[in-house]
Formats: C-alpha cells, structure tokens, sequence
C-alpha cells in the first residue's frame, strides 16, 4: 500500500529520507499500523508497521538469549571413528584454533559465532525495555546504533553451512549423530530471523516521540500506543 503524504503529520515526521532502492527523496512518514510504505518510483518497501512489532521483538529476543544457554553448552555433533569418539560444542572450534595458534582466526570466528548473535539479542531487549523510558533515550539510541553495526557480523547462517559441510563430508569416515544442541542452534536461527523481520526501529524512534512529547507537555503518565496496540 502507498501511504500519501499528509500535511498534519507531526512535525517528528517531517524530513526527507531516501529510497533505498532508487535514491528518491520523500518526506518520511510512518506507516499505518498493519501497512507499509512503498516508494512510487521503484516499489521498494520504505517502512513495513506490524502490529506490537516492540513487544514481539522483546519476545522473540528473550527466546533467543534463552536457547543459547543449551546451544553454547550442549553438543552439536558426535563423531565416532571405531573406539575413538569426539563431541563438537559451539565452543571447541573456537578453543582448537586458540590452542593452534590462530589467534586472530579464533577472534573472529568467536565474535561471528557466539559474541555479535548474544550481543543483538541483549540490545534489542534493552531497546525495546529502555525506549519505554524517557531518561534511557540517549542510551536506547546508542544500543540502536551499535545493532545495526552488529547486524551485519552476526553469521549464524554461515556456521551452520559449516556444520552441513562436515555432516557431508565426514559421514563417509565414520558415524556421525546429531545432538540436541544442534537442534537448539536451529530454533535459535529461527528466532534470529523472526528477529529481524519483527523489529521496527522506526516504531522505537516514535515510541521515544512520543514519550518525550508527553513530558514536555506535563503527562509522562500518558499510556504509550505501542503498549495499547
């Protein structure tokens, strides 16, 4: 759905933003909540507004913090070779390359791994509890920042194409079982993904609109649209 623009948007509505697709400056504006915004030229989707789409994101974030626990410490893979018999943790990749010597290797498959998935799920259940905070905003709009630097680190997708290429090519050399943490990486990726698409950092910003709106007009106590919806 293409939203027009209105001339009594408020005035936190009121500035340019660029398509991401073509370039084409529009002044921005929020989608209806359950629409989108579409750009006239291209057709790109500028701003999709789900419904509770914080309250979900605190949700899903909290389920992802929470199938960790069992996805860094339960096992991923068995292999057993005759009597020699091995299991693989999200952990001991990155423990083999230390005791190797890859120091800089093992950095980076720790923060891709383990450090920048942890890190976006505790940012985003801060933002979503802190935003409702007028005195966190600064620090709300920091963890925002720092997400979108994250987004593109965590590679969750990656170590599970690793984990494919070893089923593949070691089933041959010996008996290889899949573990529940396994399954708990999965639901994990899919919570990660549910993540991304339920989080509106434009339904963040107009949360802390509106709450710095409602001080300065003397009603903090106003209840938020965001937690009526």
């Amino acid at each position: 759905m293409q939203v027009p623009q209105t001339p009594g948007q408020s005035s936190h509505n009121q500035w340019m933003r660029a398509c991401h697709q073509c370039d084409l400056l529009l002044t921005r504006a929020l989608a209806p909540l359950g629409q989108k915004l579409i750009c006239p030229r291209c057709g790109a989707t500028l701003h999709r507004n789900m419904a509770r789409s914080i309250a979900h994101t605190a949700a899903l974030s909290v389920s992802g913090v929470l199938l960790f626990i069992p996805t860094a410490t339960l096992p991923l893979l068995e292999f057993s070779l005759f009597s020699f018999g091995a299991e693989n943790t999200l952990m001991n990749g990155v423990q083999s390359l230390f005791a190797a010597g890859y120091i800089w290797l093992a950095s980076l498959v720790l923060f891709c791994s383990v450090v920048a998935p942890l890190g976006k799920f505790l940012l985003l259940i801060f933002v979503c509890w802190g935003s409702a905070y007028q005195r966190l905003q600064r620090l709300v709009a920091a963890a925002l920042r720092w997400y979108e630097h994250l987004q593109e680190w965590g590679m969750l997708d990656v170590y599970m194409l690793g984990i494919l290429v070893a089923l593949v090519k070691m089933s041959d050399l010996g008996k290889m079982s899949v573990e529940p943490g396994l399954y708990c990486f999965v639901a994990m990726m899919v919570v990660a993904s549910a993540v991304t698409v339920a989080f509106d950092p434009e339904a963040v910003w107009a949360r802390m609109a509106r709450r710095r709106e409602n001080a300065g007009a003397g009603n903090p106590g106003t209840p938020d649209l965001e937690d009526a919806s």
